[in-house]
């Protein structure tokens, strides 16, 4: 690498890899975290004479744990035993209780996504979609030494992606499950991007077959739902309501929650109707179980209106996803970046599914917003996310590792789009 390419490198990672970049995410997911704290106490709020619901005060313990355990996420070294030991004790422990969940779950709406401990109920699949990125990570920069530890590579890995994803499917929460192919796809695409141009076309072109296959099975099948009653679609992978949802999107009216959702959101305007004033909320039209989880960007929108509340939120989307993605571009350390890609493709599938159901632009899924959505296994899970940002700001360029490191990578986002990386040795 030539001095002056290293000293521009170095530049740029003044502003975004040293701690003012960090403090500077730290305060966006602060700002995130403020909006959902007091619209999830707006949700709760049906006036002066009754009480307000509490949830915002659980949201508020939920938050402390999450930033204690995202801090100390985001201050361990990626490559340490105590990292690969909270990843793997993690997957395997996540594993457990998906299973466990089936058999002892609470049940919620037909389906066994909760355990109940004591006062507090979890959702064992939002951990699992943590710790299986992470642990796909890790086993994906593994380098094999022969064509078989090649084909055992890659048969671990897809029994490691696989086991989790089917878990999650059987509960059934075919949300939380498909948000999880992302992450998973782009890992693979950029690793395989920087090692073979006609493996990673291979792979990406039997990925898009499958899916749109699946898209047009899944069609004809909630076309028929209405006619034949069909509870099952894709070999029991999608339930009746799965397919109800998505004929219900097909329709000019739209469901329920999605005419209620933007009908709420349009009602706000411009400068919205004020803190607490939202009739639509208020009254129940927006219904009350899913408007602090689901829907919050809708009440946002009503309450605050679109300069206030829903433009703000994007700008500051935006500025985490552009730091995190900044971050991964300039890792010196290829698991370090994988691993900030996949959480950062998690979090964006999170954002874009819920304001697209929001304004009907995809079919109703339940993929909370994070840091404002309400949900304590979802806001861990969130700041899990949040401190491998952190982590892979410390090992840009000038970090952790020194740009000189032998076993560092330079892996600009500009070069894997031109299908090109430069490893330094």
């Amino acid at each position: 690498m030539s001095e002056g390419k290293l000293s521009r490198d170095l530049s740029a990672q003044s502003h975004f890899g040293t701690p003012l970049g960090r403090l500077v995410l730290w305060l966006v997911a602060l700002s995130l975290c403020c909006y959902g704290v007091f619209f999830i106490y707006s949700t709760g709020y049906i006036g002066d004479a009754y009480p307000v619901r509490p949830n915002w005060i659980r949201q508020l313990v939920w938050l402390a744990l999450g930033s204690l355990l995202g801090w100390l996420v985001g201050h361990a070294h990626p490559r340490g035993l105590p990292w690969r030991t909270f990843v793997w004790g993690g997957y395997g422990a996540s594993l457990i209780l998906l299973v466990v969940v089936l058999f002892a779950g609470r049940s919620i709406g037909g389906a066994r996504r909760w355990l109940q401990l004591g006062p507090v109920m979890i959702q064992p699949a939002e951990f699992a979609k943590f710790f299986t990125l992470m642990a796909f990570c890790e086993l994906l920069c593994w380098t094999p030494t022969g064509f078989r530890s090649l084909v055992i590579k890659w048969v671990l890995l897809s029994a490691l992606f696989l086991a989790p994803f089917l878990l999650i499917v059987l509960a059934p929460s075919v949300g939380n499950a498909f948000s999880l192919l992302p992450g998973v796809l782009c890992v693979v695409g950029i690793y395989l991007l920087g090692r073979r141009l006609w493996a990673t076309l291979v792979f990406f072109g039997v990925v898009l077959i499958i899916c749109f296959c699946g898209f047009v099975v899944q069609i004809r099948a909630s076309q028929e739902v209405g006619s034949s009653g069909g509870n099952v679609a894709l070999g029991g992978f999608f339930k009746g309501y799965h397919s109800r949802r998505i004929a219900d999107f097909l329709t000019p009216r739209g469901g329920w929650n999605e005419r209620q959702s933007l009908m709420t959101l349009a009602s706000g305007g411009r400068f919205g109707k004020g803190y607490l004033q939202g009739d639509m909320k208020g009254l129940g039209y927006l219904p009350r179980t899913v408007a602090p989880t689901d829907f919050i960007f809708s009440v946002i929108g009503e309450e605050l209106g679109f300069y206030l509340g829903c433009l703000p939120i994007l700008l500051l989307y935006m500025v985490l996803f552009g730091l995190g993605f900044h971050w991964a571009g300039h890792s010196n350390d290829e698991c370090a970046g994988l691993r900030c890609v996949a959480v950062l493709m998690l979090l964006l599938t999170h954002v874009l599914v819920n304001v697209g159901m929001t304004v009907r632009l995809v079919p109703i899924i339940g993929l909370p917003l994070p840091f404002l959505s309400y949900g304590g296994s979802f806001t861990v899970t969130t700041f899990l996310c949040l401190g491998v940002l952190h982590s892979t700001s410390r090992m840009s360029c000038g970090g952790l590792m020194s740009a000189d490191s032998p076993k560092s990578n330079e892996w600009s986002l500009g070069r894997l789009l031109r299908v090109r990386i430069q490893r330094v040795k």
